[in-house]
């Protein structure tokens, strides 16, 4: 008679998250069993917190003069300033021919007097 022993299969553990991809490229997952995947919620959120250090990071703080970066980096705060644009002389006769006519001049008075 033959002895038919069974063996009781060995518990399979489950892959536990090793590491996440390290930059701001898309979601990589390394697991524990060596498979790579894309997604997890776990490597989402160390890719949302390394993208908030980066914002944090390029964020100046401006006081109306000067920006300053957490780096100390500075640049002239231009949000507070005005930049008027200056028309080229070719448009700005347009400018002007279209104000003396809307006015109620002539043709003539203000080709005389914008020219």
């Amino acid at each position: 008679m033959e002895t038919t022993v069974e063996y009781a299969p060995e518990p399979v553990a489950t892959p536990y998250i090793v590491s996440c991809q390290e930059d701001l490229g898309p979601v990589i997952t390394y697991w524990s069993d060596g498979s790579v995947t894309g997604y997890s919620d776990y490597c989402q959120r160390q890719h949302d917190q390394i993208l908030q250090s980066e914002v944090e990071a390029n964020t100046p703080v401006c006081d109306g003069t000067i920006c300053r970066y957490p780096s100390g980096a500075t640049r002239p705060d231009t949000s507070s300033t005005t930049i008027v644009r200056t028309p080229s002389p070719w448009v700005q006769g347009q400018i002007d021919w279209t104000n003396c006519i809307n006015a109620g001049n002539t043709e003539e008075f203000c080709r005389a007097t914008t020219n």
